[in-house]
C-alpha cells in the first residue's frame, strides 16, 4: 500500500505546480497585454492633446484676425470693399450686397479653420462659418 500513497502524491504535486506554472504564464499574459494597452493609450491621449492644442492655436489666430477687422470696419470707410482691399484683405461683394471675408487658418498638416464672414455698412459682422475642414490639396 505504501506504493500506492507514493504515486498519488507525486501526481498531486506534479498537478499542483503544472497549475502554478500555467497561473504564472496567464499573469505574465495579462500583465504584458495590459502594458501594451497602457502605452497605447499614452499615444492616442499625446495625439489628442497635440491635435487641441494645434486647433486652439488656429482659434485664436482667428480671433485675432476677426478683432482685426472689426476695428478696421468700426473706424468707419466710405469705401469699405475697396478700403478692404487695399487694407490686404480679399473682400467678396455677396448677392444681397454686404461685403464677404474669407480666411483659413491652419491646425495641422491636414486640417484648417475655415471663417467667413459677413459686413454691413454699419460695421454689423456676421459669421457665417467657423469650421475645421480638411485641407484641399496642393494648398500651403
Amino acid at each position: 500500500m505504501s506504493k500506492r500513497t507514493t504515486s498519488r502524491s507525486a501526481v498531486g504535486v506534479g498537478l499542483s505546480t503544472l497549475i502554478t506554472i500555467m497561473v504564472a504564464v496567464l499573469l505574465t499574459t495579462f500583465s504584458v497585454l495590459a502594458l501594451v494597452s497602457a502605452r497605447a493609450d499614452l499615444r492616442l491621449s499625446d495625439k489628442a492633446v497635440s491635435s487641441t492644442q494645434s486647433y486652439y492655436a488656429a482659434d485664436s489666430e482667428a480671433q485675432r484676425w476677426l478683432a482685426d477687422v472689426d476695428v478696421f470696419v468700426r473706424e468707419g470707410h466710405a469705401d469699405l470693399e475697396g478700403e478692404l482691399a487695399a487694407a490686404g484683405y480679399q473682400p467678396l461683394t455677396t448677392d444681397d450686397g454686404l461685403v464677404g471675408l474669407a480666411e483659413s487658418f491652419s491646425i495641422d498638416d491636414n486640417r484648417e479653420l475655415a471663417v467667413e464672414i459677413t459686413l454691413d455698412r454699419t460695421g454689423e459682422i456676421d459669421i457665417l462659418r467657423w469650421q475645421t475642414t480638411l485641407k484641399q490639396r496642393g494648398t500651403e
